[in-house]
């Protein structure tokens, strides 16, 4: 029997839909990863912009989507998270959000290499990450938000996305306006929390 093959998915592959234009994938589990801490760390190499990437932190979780490929379309992820390193994951650190168990299988998440990026972030790629955050609640959108560090400017392209898997415009329509309600609601709150921080 082939081994199964599972990837963390925290950034742009929380999305069914951006993972399906890599490659086949099966039905994700909604989960937590201990001992991993995500943020704005990785620069593009062909544009001036930032994505998330992922480092071994203790003492810090994050969310995101397990997803099941089999042996033939882990390449295809490989190719597309190239700058990436592929890091096996121990089944003891990952708990599920739902009711399911954590099948059987090897777990994996692609790490980049130790970085930072000064570059802005584009909105396009953003929305593609909150769009299936949203998939799975609010709640879970803002976990992402709440939980992700070294936020950066945002560069709003979503009319020449930058972005080589933008969301479609169909999902533009239905899904924009409630992003926009999240994000307004977690940048001023910030802001309000960086506030009441101000010396007098």
């Amino acid at each position: 029997m082939t081994q199964k093959h599972w990837i963390f998915g925290y950034g742009s592959l929380i999305c069914q839909d951006s993972r399906s234009r890599t490659g086949s994938s099966g039905e994700a589990l909604p989960v937590k990863i201990e001992g991993l801490e995500r943020s704005w760390n990785v620069p593009l190499a062909d544009a001036d912009l930032s994505v998330v990437g992922i480092r071994q932190q203790s003492g810090h979780r994050a969310g995101g989507m397990l997803f099941p490929v089999e042996e033939d379309q882990l390449p295809l992820f490989d190719a597309r998270e190239r700058e990436y390193q592929r890091v096996e994951l121990f089944p003891e650190a990952i708990e599920t959000l739902d009711a399911r168990l954590l099948p059987q299988g090897s777990f994996w998440v692609y790490l980049p290499p130790e970085q930072e990026s000064p570059h802005p972030i584009a909105q396009s790629y953003l929305d593609v990450i909150l769009h299936g955050c949203l998939q799975q609640g609010r709640d879970f959108a803002q976990d992402f938000l709440a939980t992700t560090t070294a936020w950066k400017q945002r560069l709003d392209d979503r009319q020449q996305p930058l972005y080589a898997r933008p969301l479609r415009p169909r999902q533009q329509a239905e899904w924009l306006p409630e992003i926009d309600s999240l994000l307004e609601d977690f940048f001023s709150t910030r802001q309000a929390g960086s506030s009441d921080k101000s010396p007098a």
